[in-house]
């Protein structure tokens, strides 16, 4: 698998230009140059017509229903979730059906929950609905007889989020391991030195990579994380709350707390703030991901944030590459996450100090 760091491709395909060929040669969207070929409204005419001579110039022929008449798939793709209630992945869903439904495809969600069984089962009814490619946004190592059935079936497989290297599908994410290591970086120039992390389930791909950033950061730094104050748990509140409160019941607290998500951060603030500490006074948090709520003002979580929703619409773009040329090998690309410096770290603090001198 090909790693990607950019958003563009510099190589030039020798087969039939796809959709996606149009859309960069004119620097548009997809959906722009799909309502442009289709003569929908909401595309100015100047657009419209450079669409159009790029499109026959690059030889565009549009086959999509005779590629879907031979496969006997439908202009559908399923989307499987492992939990709807989490921000990133209803970030993700929302500009996955946005995208789709720009280039005409429907998209069929499945709440695939954790269970690999009930992945398995719901990955299969996705397939009986004729969906003409899947993305998964939570595979763990245990779907990898999943992912290989399926890519052997012929039908293309995105992951998004979390990856298993191998399996012939591609993969749209963010960097992890940096990240983790861009949050950790960010204490210690703050000044910290007792850094904890209340980090996630260990087969999550994404987990583990943070948890790798965040350790590398401290071994540059001369520092590692002290046995009592590294935990793993779920990607939830109330498993923020236990790892946290639990962290604090053994001793005197650490100064700083990597937390494995946003929603792992809120709980993690909830259990401190219980405890009689303050944020970021004694106990400064970091989180990933950037929800909604992280901006909040009275939660103001610093945090990484990814780009969901780009990666939720690369992820459609990739699968149509792949439902439209089956022979491209699979592909890792990996979209930039940003540092977003609030008031649970100091950061804020600190940088306004250093202004005044």
């Amino acid at each position: 698998m090909s790693i990607e760091h950019d958003n563009r491709t510099s190589a030039q395909h020798l087969a039939r230009p796809t959709l996606i060929d149009v859309a960069r040669a004119a620097g548009v969207s997809i959906a722009t140059v799909s309502y442009a070929l289709n003569g929908r409204p909401g595309v100015g005419a100047e657009t419209r017509r450079r669409v159009l001579e790029l499109a026959a110039a690059l030889g565009f022929r549009p086959n999509r229903l005779a590629r879907g008449l031979r496969s006997g798939r439908a202009h559908v793709l399923g989307l499987l979730i492992s939990d709807v209630a989490n921000p990133t992945y209803t970030e993700i869903a929302s500009a996955v059906v946005n995208e789709a439904a720009a280039i005409g495809y429907h998209v069929f969600l499945s709440h695939e929950g954790v269970h690999g069984e009930l992945k398995r089962q719901q990955a299969e009814a996705l397939l009986d609905q004729r969906c003409a490619g899947l993305i998964f946004t939570s595979v763990v190592e245990g779907d990898r007889p999943l992912l290989a059935r399926i890519r052997a079936s012929g039908v293309p497989v995105v992951q998004v989020i979390r990856k298993i290297d191998g399996v012939g599908a591609d993969f749209i994410g963010t960097d992890e391991e940096a990240a983790g290591y861009r949050a950790a970086a960010h204490l210690l120039a703050l000044g910290h030195r007792c850094i904890a992390m209340a980090a996630g389930p260990r087969v999550s791909s994404a987990s583990r990579l943070r948890a790798a950033g965040v350790r590398r950061a401290l071994a540059a730094a001369g520092l590692a994380i002290p046995a009592p104050w590294y935990s793993e748990g779920d990607l939830n509140v109330e498993s923020g709350y236990a790892l946290c409160a639990q962290m604090l019941s053994q001793g005197p607290p650490p100064t700083a707390l990597v937390c494995g998500n946003d929603v792992m951060a809120l709980g993690s603030m909830d259990a401190i703030i219980d405890a009689g500490l303050r944020i970021p006074g004694d106990v400064a948090v970091v989180g990933f991901d950037d929800m909604a709520l992280a901006s909040s003002r009275l939660i103001e979580l610093t945090t990484v944030r990814s780009p969901h929703a780009e990666i939720g619409r690369r992820a459609v773009q990739r699968l149509l590459e792949r439902i439209e040329r089956p022979e491209l090998p699979a592909r890792e690309i990996l979209l930039e996450e940003h540092l977003i410096v609030r008031r649970s770290s100091g950061g804020q603090r600190a940088a306004a100090q250093a202004a005044i001198g």
